[in-house]
């Protein structure tokens, strides 16, 4: 597999992962949130994506692997907490993804 298959399979797990486990610990109490199935299929997604990352450092370069991964994670799930969740995206936290990609252009030649 390519780099860009792991990096989607990654950030699509991780997004997922985190919106899920947001969403089910959201104004919840232990209780809550034991009892809250999103809880652990959050939680089940965001581990998928840990060992889609650690599979992938068995494959590619870590000065790779990481700021690809890590940049475009923080830009999906900017994205995700926009359309998902609701919160506000503010045009500094657009500048910040905008400057996270671009680091990670730099990063990756």
């Amino acid at each position: 597999m390519t780099l860009a298959v792991y990096t989607v399979v990654y950030v699509a797990l991780a997004t997922t992962g985190l919106v899920l486990l947001r969403r089910s610990l959201a104004d919840s109490s232990l209780a809550d949130i034991v009892a809250e199935p999103g809880f652990y299929i959050g939680f089940a997604f965001y581990a998928a994506s840990f060992l889609t990352f650690l599979v992938s450092l068995r494959r590619f370069d870590v000065l790779t692997v990481y700021p690809v991964f890590s940049g475009l994670a923080y830009a999906t799930v900017t994205v995700a907490a926009v359309w998902v969740l609701g919160e506000h995206l503010s045009a500094a936290r657009l500048a910040g993804i905008v400057l996270v990609g671009a680091g990670v252009v730099l990063l990756v030649r």
